[in-house]
C-alpha cells in the first residue's frame, strides 16, 4: 500500500488522540508560517475534488476566514484536520515545499498517522 493512501484512509477516521498530537504540534508553528501556509490550505481545501466541506469542520472554517481568523493557529489547526479528509496528499506538498517549521510539522504529522 502507498504511503499517501494509506494517511488517505487514516485521515478519514482519525481519533481524538491522533487529532490532539496534531493540534499541539500546530502550537509550536510561527507566525510566519502561519500567514503562509493557511491561505494555501485554504485553498486546498475549497478546491478539493470532494467539494467544500459541508460540516461542522465547515463551518468553523468559513466563520475563520470570515472574521479573518484563518491565519491563527486554530485555523492551521482546522484546515489541516479539512486537508488530511479532502487532500492529504496536497497538504503535505503544500507543508513541504513551505518553510522549516512548515517541513517539521509535516515530519510530525506523518509520525502520527
Amino acid at each position: 500500500m502507498e504511503p499517501i493512501q494509506k494517511i488517505e484512509e487514516e485521515a478519514e477516521v482519525i481519533a481524538d488522540v491522533k487529532r490532539s498530537q496534531i493540534y499541539e504540534f500546530c502550537r509550536e508553528v510561527g507566525k510566519e508560517t502561519l500567514e503562509e501556509v493557511c491561505p494555501a490550505l485554504l485553498n486546498l481545501a475549497l478546491d478539493s475534488e470532494r467539494g467544500m466541506l459541508k460540516n461542522q469542520l465547515g463551518n468553523v472554517i468559513f466563520h475563520l476566514q470570515k472574521n479573518e481568523r484563518i491565519n491563527t493557529v486554530i485555523g492551521l489547526q482546522k484546515l489541516i484536520d479539512a486537508g488530511l479528509i479532502v487532500n492529504p496528499e496536497g497538504l503535505f506538498k503544500i507543508l513541504e515545499e513551505s518553510d522549516e517549521d512548515a517541513k517539521a510539522l509535516a515530519k510530525k504529522i506523518k509520525g502520527v498517522l
